[in-house]
């Protein structure tokens, strides 16, 4: 197939176009949809030069990675989350008091609307303020109370009525708020195991000033420029923040917050041209992430990932000593000889080639080693993944078949990826992990074979379609 036509290998230049599939493909889902109740589907149609075809079709517990010799996501505990570290977070909590003056608060407010008007020539139509009533039943919603120089600005106006009159910013209603912090920032997110399997949250700049999560409960977004990202008070900072302190998170933080300043009576002195005096110290100017070829001068303590593309090989990692918050490590297409420098670093995203006689041994008992991809062409060996504490999603599929029996003995292990060929031997071999809550199959294997390793992994797959036969040739046209 060749976007919405074909091609006849034995007639080189020929294309022959044929009509879209999508609206019979959508008209197909709904049909399931309405008699199985399944609300999304996996489907493989093949059709042969004979006419014979072949339909197989399930519900959405199997999905189709996204090319086709990348194999199937099988999702087998779909109530599974993994954690992120802020949300079991042990550190001591902070000791700061809160940085918010609620006098200040409302005077700076009272200013930047008066900029806004001179700007706009027009008074923005505030709306009426909060009362003490709504805001002890928002903060019994929360669970906890909302910083006070927030409290005041909401006893001034229940947000700014859609005016964008804070520097270009929607300041929320505290009902917008509320449903916002509910529906999405009070939740970590969640975009399924074929992205989240190795998913790392990063500190944010300063360290330990914000929890390392995706989304909080005890984070309250109340500004946003509709862009799918908003301005939140934070009400439970890690050890180095203010209770109140404002972060920035949303659809373009999914990999960790970003911290604003130290409360919301500095944010607006921010619009003012103010400085924030309780502001933490943040590093001049450096990257979180790097995609390089080589590791180069660029590494330096505040890279938090490094993507290592096409360099040459063996690699030597030991320039990664300068990387003291590391996080996640992948290697891509290329290889080392030696982990040894990775096991000093935090890492807990690492994907690796391993180079001919290379081990994992230097690994023996990472206590921040959470995702493992590893690719290598001959036999290794797993011993040292039993040391692993944190251990919670592997890919092995990259590797030379080797001995996966131990598997089966690590019980922190809820996502393995391996090929249609090592999975078949783990099912021989009655050796499958017990507390899988998702797998990937490997390679281009069909849906069939996807179903069968669902089924074995303890997946109901009785109502799974299937539907086979001919399609008959055309009769010509007679007069």
């Amino acid at each position: 197939m060749s976007g919405s036509g074909y091609v006849v290998p034995s007639r080189p230049g020929s294309y022959f176009s044929m009509p879209s599939p999508h609206e019979s493909l959508a008209s197909l889902a709904s049909r399931f949809r309405d008699s199985h109740g399944w609300e999304a589907i996996a489907l493989e149609l093949t059709c042969r030069p004979s006419g014979a075809f072949e339909l197989v079709v399930f519900r959405h517990t199997l999905e189709p990675e996204g090319r086709r010799e990348d194999g199937w996501t099988l999702t087998i505990d779909p109530d599974f989350r993994p954690s992120e570290p802020g949300a079991v977070d042990s550190a001591e909590p902070s000791e700061l008091p809160p940085a918010g003056d609620p006098a200040e608060a409302v005077e700076r407010l009272r200013a930047i609307l008066r900029k806004h008007a001179e700007r706009s020539s027009t008074e923005p139509q505030m709306p009426a303020p909060v009362t003490e009533e709504q805001l002890a039943a928002a903060e019994l919603r929360l669970g906890q109370a909302l910083p006070a120089d927030l409290r005041a600005l909401y006893l001034e106006a229940d947000g700014d009525g859609g005016s964008e009159a804070l520097d270009g910013y929607c300041w929320l209603s505290l009902d917008s708020a509320l449903d916002a912090h509910d529906e999405y920032i009070g939740v970590p997110t969640w975009f399924g195991w074929q992205l989240g399997w190795n998913q790392v949250v990063f500190d944010a700049d300063p360290p330990n000033t914000v929890r390392r999560s995706s989304g909080h409960p005890g984070w309250l977004p109340f500004a946003t420029w509709f862009d799918g990202n908003y301005f939140a008070v934070d009400l439970t900072p890690s050890t180095n923040g203010r209770p109140g302190q404002v972060i920035e998170v949303g659809r373009d933080f999914n990999h960790g917050p970003r911290y604003v300043a130290s409360s919301v009576t500095a944010w607006l002195g921010q619009a003012l041209g103010q400085p924030d005096p309780h502001a933490a110290q943040q590093s001049p100017n450096g990257s979180r992430q790097l995609v390089v070829s080589a590791l180069d001068e660029r590494l330096a303590p505040g890279v938090q990932a490094i993507h290592l593309n096409d360099a040459p090989s063996p690699v030597d990692l030991s320039p990664l000593s300068a990387t003291t918050q590391l996080r996640r490590l992948h290697l891509n297409r290329c290889a080392t000889t030696d982990l040894s420098p990775v096991a000093a670093l935090p890492i807990e995203d690492l994907t690796v080639g391993l180079a001919a006689d290379a081990d994992l041994t230097p690994l023996t008992g990472h206590p921040n080693l959470t995702s493992l991809a590893v690719a290598s062409e001959t036999p290794i060996d797993l011993t040292p993944l039993r040391t692993l504490p944190a251990l919670r999603s592997l890919d092995l599929s990259r590797c030379a078949t080797t001995d996966l029996a131990l598997l089966a003995d690590l019980p922190g292990l809820h996502y393995l990826a391996l090929s249609a060929t090592q999975w078949t031997a783990l099912i021989a071999a009655s050796r499958l992990p017990a507390h899988l809550a998702a797998a990937r199959m490997a390679g281009a294997p069909p849906l069939t074979a996807a179903l069968d390793l669902l089924a074995a992994l303890g997946v109901d797959t009785s109502t799974a379609y299937h539907l086979s036969g001919t399609v008959a040739e055309p009769q010509a046209a007679t007069s």
